[in-house]
């Protein structure tokens, strides 16, 4: 359901469009299958500030992110959305090429990120709502706006919070992370947003890496360890809990699905588990969402050229 360029004020609609595929869907049991969302918003609605301060503030952000997540709490059973946060925009001026795309094309993506000069007034001011952007999310999602049921949960994944580009020299920026616009990023750079992504998931709340890791490394990929065999949330995250005889069983709630304290996930992977699994699962998954909102998308076109 995500459009390529949306901004944060569009995240509703991709949240109501979404929950009635999911109604409509056939092969999701909407009342008892879990699902997961993951939300990726705000760079555009930064790229754009200067344009539109009013529209595109950071109280504005939080509050459409607010809404999108008040209609996921409300309408969907068994559900954990991920919030990644907002990344670290200022790094994205060192990403350079001698080529027309890069030169003409990342500006009009990213104009008040790019156009204004080092330590000009601008740049100072667009790091500020930049960091605002961020406080505003992490103060949403850090409070007890959704913590009143057992079937669902929200986490703010920050791999991002603190971001870098990797360089090949000194002052250099990696263009390979990069598409030929110099703005959206490659194939290259998903792969290891997907990595990123996957182990914040098996991070506590409080204890996750808030910076990206973009080398090329397989053995950095976590795995589930046997003391902590699940996805953390704020919930299972909280200190030592008393460790109980309860069976967990499928119908088990978020908060539930732990009895025991939770530690820091264990880095190497058994070896029945290939390290590669879990970012091919991951990025199956993604896919196959894809597809499925393109098939829904076709036969409601379909229905309607019919009519």
């Amino acid at each position: 359901m995500a459009v390529s360029g949306a901004k944060s004020s569009e995240i509703p609609e991709q949240v109501q469009a979404l929950i009635k595929a999911m109604r409509d869907n056939k092969a999701v049991n909407f009342e008892k299958d879990w699902k997961l969302v993951t939300i990726f918003i705000g760079e555009n609605d930064l790229c754009n500030y200067c344009l539109d301060q009013n529209n595109l503030s950071p109280k504005n952000y939080s509050h459409n992110l607010m809404l999108s997540l008040d209609m996921l709490y409300k309408e969907v059973p068994r559900l954990l959305v991920n919030v990644v946060e907002p990344l670290q925009m200022d790094p994205l001026k060192t990403v350079q090429k001698n080529t027309l795309g890069c030169s003409l094309l990342q500006r009009a993506n990213c104009p008040c990120v790019i156009n204004p000069t080092e330590n000009s007034p601008e740049f100072k001011e667009m790091k500020r709502i930049n960091l605002e952007y961020q406080a505003e999310i992490q103060q949403l999602i850090s409070g007890d706006r959704y913590d009143g049921k057992e079937d669902f949960a929200v986490v703010l994944q920050p791999f991002l919070k603190n971001f870098f580009i990797p360089h090949i020299g000194v002052g250099e920026a990696d263009s390979s992370f990069f598409s030929v616009d110099c703005f959206h990023i490659s194939e290259r750079a998903h792969a290891e947003m997907a990595v990123a992504l996957w182990n914040n998931m098996l991070e506590p709340v409080g204890r996750k890496q808030a910076y990206n890791n973009f080398t090329y490394d397989r053995s950095k990929i976590h795995c589930p360890s046997e003391v902590s065999p699940f996805i953390f949330t704020k919930m299972n995250s909280l200190p030592n809990v008393p460790e109980t005889n309860t069976t967990t069983t499928t119908s088990a709630p978020v908060s539930d699905a732990i009895t025991t304290a939770p530690t820091s996930p264990e880095l190497n992977c058994p070896p029945s588990v290939p390290v590669w699994t879990p970012v091919v699962v991951g990025f199956g998954t993604f896919l196959g969402g894809i597809f499925v909102a393109w098939r829904i998308h076709k036969c409601r076109q379909g229905r309607q050229n019919i009519a």
